[in-house]
């Protein structure tokens, strides 16, 4: 009978200690991936509900009364600047998925931006920092909806109307715009 020399059961059973731990490390990535993709669609669905709740909804109903009325700038709008400047930094930095913050927010975000853009570019001016977020997260979303197809990336007069006439209109809990589908090339 053959002897197993001790060198040969160390190297074995070292290959065996490393491979479990390639797989272990392996595995814990896809966990970590996992656990990072339920944090952002928690903090998705947080802001969501959020932005379908009070105060947001009084936020938003005001601010479209007033911008329906004529009023520029309204504090109420500034709120929801506020508000999408936050989901922007969250995206910015990794903690919100582009194509998802898209998904959800991105008609509110078209409308309110091109509705207040000339205010936000000359605050801008000023100070380089207002919405530096929501700045940098808007030529993302609009390669997004240009890529979609979609329609909502530059409201015209009429879009932006039809837009607050139904924010005028919301109730908490109601649905967040939904985007409008390109009209089919015939």
């Amino acid at each position: 009978m053959t002897k197993i020399k001790p060198e040969w059961l160390t190297v074995f059973f070292t290959a065996i200690i490393a491979v479990t731990g390639v797989w272990a490390l392996v595995y814990a990535e896809g966990q970590i991936r996992q656990a990072r993709d339920e944090a952002q669609i928690q903090r998705l669905l947080t802001l969501e509900n959020e932005y379908k709740t009070q105060p947001m909804v009084r936020y938003r109903s005001i601010c479209a009364q007033m911008r329906l009325h004529g009023i520029d700038e309204p504090d109420e709008e500034i709120e929801l600047l506020n508000f999408f400047e936050t989901v922007a930094l969250l995206a910015n930095r990794g903690y919100l998925k582009d194509t998802d913050v898209w998904e959800t927010f991105s008609p509110d975000i078209f409308s309110l931006y091109a509705d207040d853009q000339e205010e936000i570019e000359l605050d801008r001016k000023e100070d380089p920092n207002d919405y530096a977020n929501l700045a940098l997260l808007i030529p993302r979303l609009e390669a997004i909806e240009e890529s979609r197809h979609g329609t909502t990336a530059n409201p015209s007069k009429e879009d932006l109307h039809r837009y607050w006439e139904s924010e005028s209109k919301i109730d908490v809990g109601a649905p967040i715009a939904q985007h409008r589908r390109a009209s089919p090339k015939y």
